[in-house]
Order: C-alpha cells, then structure tokens, then sequence
C-alpha cells in the first residue's frame, strides 16, 4: 500500500504549515478539520462499501444469489475490479479518515473519550470485515501515512488487536456523556449505550470466528455473555440509513433505477440457498424472491451456477433491494442466533432449553425483518425442532445462514465458519468452470498492494483456507 497523503494533513490542526509566519495563510480556507465529520465520511463510504462494492463478489462467489450470466458475472468469476476498489477504498476513504479523526481527539487538551470509543469501535468493525475478507492485512503500522510498505499482520494477531481495540473503547464509553452526535453519527445519533451494545455484539461475532481455530475464545465467550450487554432489540441494531429521496438512495438500488430502469433483472435466485429453504419449507420464500415475469403465480425456480437465466426464473425481492433499505451491519436477530450457538456449546450456563428458546426467537425475528407477519414468523419459528446435542450444529448454521441472505459479507463469513472445510453448512459445490479446485475462501490483495508492497503475501489462491477456517 503506498502511502497515502490527504490534503487534510498538510495543515491538521490550527497551525499553520509556516509556524512563524502569516505568509501565505488563506484567511477562508480552513486549516483545521472536525472529527466527527471525518467519522461521518468514514462511516458513510464503509457502508456504502458493504451495499455496493462487495456486494456483488462476495454475493455471487458464496452463492447466495446467482446472477444467471448477466453482464459477464457468475458464481464461477472472480471480480477483481469491485474487489480492487473495496481493498484500496477501505484503507484509504474508512480507516485513514478515521485514523485522523483519533489523532485528532486524543490531542486535545480534553479529549472526549466517547467520541474516541466510537471511531475506534467502527475501526475495529473495519479491520476484522477486511480481515474476514483477505485473511492477513496490513494492521500495526496501517493507515497512518507514516509506514510506506506496512506488514501484513497475521488474521489472528488483527482480529485480536481488533478485540483489544474493543474493549478499550467499552471500558471508556460514559453512557450518560457526549461523543459524536447527530447528524453526524449515522447509526446511532449518539446513543453511547447502543453503541456499547454494538460494541460487545461485534465482540462475540470475532470471537465466534476465532473459536475453532482457537477454542480458548470459548472461555472468553462465557465471560462475555455474563455481561449481558448486546444489541437486545430490533431498536438496537447497528445500521445505516438509506431513504427513497434522489442522492440518499440505497446503492443497490440505484443500480437497478440507473441501468435497468427500475426493473429487477441482475440478481437471480440461487439454488443453495432455495432448496435449503424448499427442504424447510421455510416461508421466507416469497420474501426472498420474486417470480419470472413469465412464471405461475407462486412458481419458484432457482439457477445453479452455470445456468442463463430465462423469463421463469426467480429473482432476488425487489423490495429487498429497495431505495429506502437500510444497510444492516448487526441485527437482533444476529445476536440471538449467536446466544444460542453459545448456550448449546456450553459457552455459558442455561443448556439446550435455553439454547432452543433464543433459537427460536432469533430465526422468529429474522422473518419479521424481512417482512412477515408477527403471528406467522412465531409459528412457524416454534415448529422447529429443540435443539439437541445431535443437531445443533446443523439447526443453527441453516438458519443464522438465511438469516445474513441480504448481508453476504457476514453470510459468507458465516458458511466457512460452520464445519470443517467440506463440511460446511448449508452444503457447497464449487461452480462449474471456477478457477479453482475448491469453494472460494478468500479475496486475492489487488496487483497494486501486490506489486507496490514486497510485504505482501505471496503463493496465495481463491481456495486457501484463512486461519480461522478450519
């Protein structure tokens, strides 16, 4: 990563770059910059990342949606121009931006320690998603302008410092005190309890991705169940706002209004995630999808990866790529599943009873958020089974799978963390004509990191496992 110079950090702070002097100071060109307006530049592109820029990798290559050969994108390509521009993005428009807003805090004669837990918290969130993404990253000596060629940190040693950065920032929050506000925190309008519920729910979803490869994270699992301080209802989650006014527009949206005249023809149902929910007789369905413009009523047809699409074909909800949708980065219904992953592993004390009533609720809430009926989504989410110590495993990872179908960073994320390499749940096949012998598993660093950093790792593929995927 070459070092990158913003404009803003010729002149950070009040001083002047000629200390002495008044030579050449523009008296209406500022020469100091608010942090919380580089914490709402930070958050806005990250989130316009996660809608837009990956959203069509990494939705394609986990398979949870098809494209049906549109605009030359299959479940078997790799994009490697969305994926440059999320890599170069992440570091240069989140993590740098946010990096000055610190500096800047942490000079100031007071500085206010909320405002420092909230740009470290959403710091924390960016690096273990791009770590989630490209495995090793540069961390230590990333995003400070200072380290032409930063190391790239091993993923375990990122999402721990990420962990680390975390509990820093929970340690410091004053829920009853100030940080960044409104307009310019776009999640949470400056409710510093939400974010500290934020702040221990990402927590347990890093800690989860470790636990395989590092099973004492079960341990820190209980211990940070017993706090019971988490994102504990749909007014909690941590998302980002879109609204249907010209230029507040979800990006997904906007594709489909600007190149498609508002018609959805890009993103098509996929069979993994389809016949999963036939075999449940999940009634997300019709959520999820719509029909063919030339299909029955209520006639449902999935593509596999190398299947074109015809005018049969399901396609992904238009009402789930709607204008006002909001970017969801940690839901209610998350945090239940992962409760219950913790209960029914014996991370924390309650057994498969509990286990099987935060089950129920979480998959309960995840239909409601897409869009069913209060008394239907607790109907059918009481028909499921108990969890057991015989199927637990598979229970939980079917659902907490559909329940990340509009988020596939965290779907993705979620499928490679399930089982065993092979094993994984819901079952994949890697799509005829990929590159590789394997399920994709990583993101490949863009030729520019390559060739600009001799840090960078070398020898990798599509296929090579990261440290957490066991």
């Amino acid at each position: 990563m070459k070092k990158i110079f913003f404009i803003i950090a010729l002149c950070i702070t009040a001083q002047s770059c000629f200390k002495d002097s008044d030579i050449n100071i523009d008296p209406n060109r500022s020469t100091s910059v608010d942090p919380a307006l580089l914490f709402s530049g930070a958050a806005t592109q990250f989130s316009l990342l996660r809608v837009a820029e990956f959203t069509w990798p990494v939705a394609l290559m986990s398979q949870m949606w098809a494209s049906g050969g549109r605009w030359g994108l299959a479940q078997a390509s790799y994009d490697q121009t969305r994926v440059r521009s999320g890599w170069g993005r992440t570091y240069t428009d989140v993590l740098k931006n946010l990096n000055v807003a610190i500096d800047l805090i942490q000079s100031s004669p007071t500085p206010n320690k909320n405002a420092l837990a909230q740009c470290k918290i959403l710091v924390a969130f960016a690096y273990s998603q791009t770590s989630f993404l490209w495995g090793d990253i540069p961390f230590s000596e990333a995003a400070t302008g200072k380290v032409d060629f930063p190391k790239f940190d091993a993923q375990k040693d990122v999402l721990q410092g990420c962990l680390t950065m975390l509990d820093d920032a929970i340690a410091n929050i004053d829920i009853n005190g100030k940080g960044i506000q409104a307009p310019s925190d776009l999640y949470y309008s400056g409710d510093m309890a939400k974010w500290s519920k934020f702040a221990n729910s990402l927590k347990l979803r890093i800690l989860f991705v470790m636990s395989d490869s590092d099973p004492s994270k079960g341990t820190e699992i209980g211990k940070l169940m017993a706090t019971n301080n988490f994102i504990s209802s749909v007014a909690d989650n941590m998302q980002f706002k879109y609204y249907n006014q010209p230029g507040r527009q979800n990006p997904r949206f906007s594709f489909t209004a600007i190149f498609r005249g508002g018609v959805q023809s890009d993103w098509y149902c996929s069979k993994p995630v389809y016949d999963l929910m036939a075999t449940n007789k999940d009634p997300r369905i019709p959520f999820f999808y719509q029909t063919g413009p030339e299909a029955a009523a209520g006639e449902f047809i999935a593509l596999n990866s190398t299947e074109t699409y015809n005018n049969k074909s399901s396609l992904v909800n238009m009402n789930l790529l709607r204008a006002d949708l909001p970017e969801v980065s940690f839901s209610y219904s998350e945090q239940l599943l992962f409760e219950a992953e913790a209960l029914a592993k014996g991370y924390a004390p309650g057994g498969f009873e509990m286990a099987t009533s935060r089950f129920r609720k979480g998959v309960e809430e995840s239909l409601v958020s897409f869009g069913m009926s209060r008394a239907a989504a607790t109907e059918y989410a009481n028909s499921l089974p108990a969890l057991t110590a015989s199927n637990f495993k598979k229970q939980l990872a079917e659902q907490q799978y559909l329940d990340l179908f509009m988020r596939p960073i965290e779907g993705w994320t979620q499928n490679r963390r399930s089982d065993a390499i092979g094993s994984e749940i819901p079952s994949l096949k890697t799509p005829q004509g990929a590159p590789v012998a394997g399920l994709f598993r990583r993101l490949l660093y863009r030729s520019e990191e390559v060739n600009s950093n001799p840090n960078t790792p070398k020898g990798l593929n599509i296929d090579t496992p990261m440290w957490f995927d066991k």
